[in-house]
């Protein structure tokens, strides 16, 4: 999901369960529905394939990357201790 901002519960909400969010202003009033677009979490970069376009947005950190990587909290803990 891209937007102009989201709320802190529910952006981290969002992490937890795993379902990206991501935010960027330009990208939120630019993509239009159908748009393809290439999303780099960690590097904070959405690219347009349709306009090739390339739009700024807010970088995840290390641990939201690795959340999303493991399908959300549970399966990453899961994982991390063995279960």
């Amino acid at each position: 999901m891209i937007a102009s901002s989201f709320a802190r519960i529910f952006f981290r909400n969002s992490i937890n369960l795993g379902l990206p969010v991501v935010v960027s202003p330009r990208a939120a009033a630019s993509v239009a529905p159908g748009d393809e677009l290439i999303v780099d979490l960690a590097a904070g970069r959405i690219v347009n394939l349709r306009t090739e376009e390339s739009y700024p947005a807010a970088p995840l950190d290390q641990q939201a990357v690795e959340l999303l990587e493991a399908g959300g909290l549970i399966p990453y803990l899961k994982r991390k201790h063995g279960y």
